[in-house]
């Protein structure tokens, strides 16, 4: 199949009745969510930026996120002013449902999401989302909102070897993948509904949703929050997507940031 990553192409396959109608792809870039601060402040709700190639892709904490030419979907949406600080804090876990849902209508696969933002698929993360906002409205919320998202479809394990426990791409699991520019409208296609929800204060089958698809709830797993790491059983999420974890002495905790890892059954750790 002719991968080709064009705004027509993408439109081709778009249901939407807002968002991605203003498409922009660009050749090579250091990060779609860094250009879009720098140089697409002014885009309207709904535009995507892409890339064919990240030079500094970035993930959650600071990482870098690994974004080889025609090997991944590199992708950011603009999303505008009046949201809460609830309908924030949803976002992201709003984006890695949209995720899963694009990869399982275009793929037929299910993959899973380890809280609070990578798409794990054969025990590998095939996919990171980061949000951020910039500016701020007269109500003092941010008024630009950017989703990030960066989809492994390959990933060359032996070019780069620390983290071939780690990451993994669609190919794992699927011999004939779809194109770039399909699961780009397959994401913004998913993504409208819940966002639409999501605006209208609908956030109970959203957080369901979410849940369900969530590999760790039940758990052991290592908590990471900058100051602290320990172990813990994942239990549940709270309304606004945090996460309840229980320690060693029994103490609940509610995680807001930070991150946890999980061990495999292969051994490794996610």
């Amino acid at each position: 199949m002719n991968d080709i990553l064009t705004a027509a192409q993408i439109a081709a396959d778009l249901h939407t009745k807002r968002l991605g109608h203003a498409i922009t792809v660009l050749p090579c870039t250091d990060s779609t969510n860094t250009q879009i601060k720098q140089n697409y402040t002014d885009a309207p709700e709904g535009f995507v930026l892409l890339a064919e190639q990240q030079t500094a892709g970035r993930g959650r904490l600071g990482r870098q996120f690994v974004s080889p030419k025609e090997d991944g979907l590199y992708l950011s949406l603009v999303l505008r002013t009046g949201r809460t600080p609830e309908q924030l804090s949803l976002l992201t876990p709003l984006a890695a449902v949209a995720v899963c849902e694009a990869i399982q209508t275009l793929c037929s696969i299910s993959p899973s999401i380890k809280w609070v933002n990578d798409i794990i698929l054969k025990d590998r993360k095939i996919c990171g989302i980061l949000t951020e906002s910039c500016g701020f409205s007269a109500n003092g919320y941010p008024n630009l909102f950017i989703v990030g998202i960066g989809l492994n479809l390959r990933f060359d394990r032996a070019a780069h070897p620390d983290l071939a426990q780690i990451a993994g791409g669609l190919s794992d699991a699927v011999s004939v993948l779809p194109t770039r520019a399909q699961l780009a409208a397959g994401i913004l296609n998913a993504f409208e509904p819940w966002y639409d929800a999501l605006l209208a204060g609908d956030t109970a089958k959203l957080h369901s949703t979410y849940r369900n698809r969530l590999g760790c709830l039940g758990k052991e797993v290592t908590v990471h929050t900058g100051t602290q790491t320990y172990p813990a059983i994942c239990m549940d999420l709270t309304p606004e997507g945090n996460l309840i974890v229980f320690d060693s002495q029994g103490r609940q905790h509610i995680l807001q940031a930070g991150e946890i890892s999980i061990r495999t059954l292969s051994g490794h750790t996610l």
